[in-house]
C-alpha cells in the first residue's frame, strides 16, 4: 500500500505534466510528444510511448527514452495494450520474459524487461522499465490518471486542428472565388471579403473595402432596409437583383445570392456572393 507521501509525490508530478500538455493542446503531433517524454518522470520508468489506434493494431506515434521506436506495429489480439483497451483498464506485466502476452524477443531488443499499459481513447499510454517488476498498483493508477489527462486533451487538440483545416478551406473558397465575397453583420458592418468584390465595386484593395461599412454601397439607405427585410423572412435569396454604389458613386448592379448564418459571438451574419449583371 503507498504512502500518503508517495501518492501525493505521483499526484504532483501529474499536475506537473498536466500544464506543459494544455500548452501543446493545440498541436496533437506536440501534444503526444510531450505525454512521452514526461511520462517516465511520472512514473519513474525507463521511456515511455503513445500508441493510436490504426485498424487491428496500434501504431506507436511518439517515444522518449527506452521504448520501441516511432511506427511500430502492436497488434490488439494477444497484446497487453489490446487486454487494456478492451477491459479499460491499466495492465502490468512484471517480466516481458514469462509474459504469453508479449513477444519478449522485441522487448529484449530495446532493452525492456518490464511494462505497464492504460488505455486512452483511441489508443495507449506505456511505460517501459530495464527491469523486472518495476511497477505496482501506484504506477497502474497514476498512469492511468495521466491516460485520461491525455484522452481529454487530445480530443481538444483534434477539434483545433479539424477548425484550422475548415477555417483554411473556407479562406481559400473565399480569397479564389471568382465571384465577389462577403461577411456582414446586419447593422452594417463588413466582417470579410474578397478583392474580386473590392474590384467590382471599385476599390483598390479589400482592406479599403472592409474600413467602410455597408450602407455606403447604397445610393439610398432605404435600398439596404429593403434588403434586410427580405432576408429576414426568407433567410436566403437566391439570384437577387441589387443596385449598388460603387466608390466613385457611379452605380452596378449586382446578382447576389446570400445566406443568413448563425455567428459563434451570437450574432447573425450574412453570407454571400456577387457578380456584376452583364449589361
Amino acid at each position: 500500500m503507498p504512502s500518503t507521501i508517495e501518492l501525493a509525490a505521483r499526484l504532483s508530478a501529474v499536475v506537473d505534466a498536466q500544464q506543459e500538455i494544455l500548452a501543446a493542446v493545440n498541436d496533437p503531433d506536440a501534444l503526444m510528444q510531450v505525454v512521452a517524454t514526461r511520462l517516465p518522470d511520472v512514473v519513474n520508468s525507463a521511456g515511455a510511448a503513445v500508441a493510436l489506434r490504426e485498424g487491428d493494431a496500434l501504431v506507436v506515434r511518439a517515444v522518449s527514452r527506452h521504448a520501441p521506436p516511432v511506427g511500430t506495429r502492436i497488434p490488439l489480439a494477444g497484446s497487453a495494450a489490446g487486454e487494456a483497451i478492451r477491459e479499460q483498464r491499466a495492465i502490468r506485466c512484471d517480466d516481458v520474459n514469462v509474459d504469453s502476452r508479449v513477444e519478449s524477443g522485441a522487448f529484449r531488443l530495446f532493452g525492456i524487461r518490464s511494462f505497464i499499459v492504460a488505455p486512452m481513447v483511441d489508443g495507449v499510454l506505456q511505460a517501459f522499465s530495464t527491469q523486472p517488476n518495476a511497477f505496482g498498483d501506484l504506477h497502474a493508477y497514476t498512469l492511468q490518471l495521466l491516460a485520461g489527462l491525455t484522452s481529454a486533451a487530445l480530443m481538444q487538440a483534434r477539434e483545433a486542428r479539424e477548425h484550422r483545416a475548415s477555417e483554411q478551406r473556407y479562406r481559400m473558397l473565399f480569397e479564389r472565388n471568382v465571384a465577389g465575397v462577403f461577411r456582414t453583420t446586419l447593422d452594417g458592418r463588413i466582417l470579410d471579403c474578397n478583392q474580386a468584390l473590392a474590384d467590382s465595386l471599385g476599390y483598390a484593395s479589400r482592406d479599403e473595402l472592409l474600413a467602410r461599412d455597408v450602407w455606403a454601397l447604397y445610393h439610398e439607405r432605404g435600398d439596404r432596409e429593403q434588403f434586410l427585410q427580405q432576408l429576414q423572412r426568407n433567410h436566403a435569396l437566391t439570384n437577387l437583383r441589387l443596385h449598388l454604389k460603387k466608390k466613385d458613386g457611379s452605380s452596378i448592379t449586382g446578382v447576389v445570392n446570400v445566406s443568413m448564418i448563425p455567428a459563434e459571438d451570437g450574432e447573425t451574419h450574412v453570407l454571400g456572393t456577387m457578380v456584376e449583371e452583364s449589361s
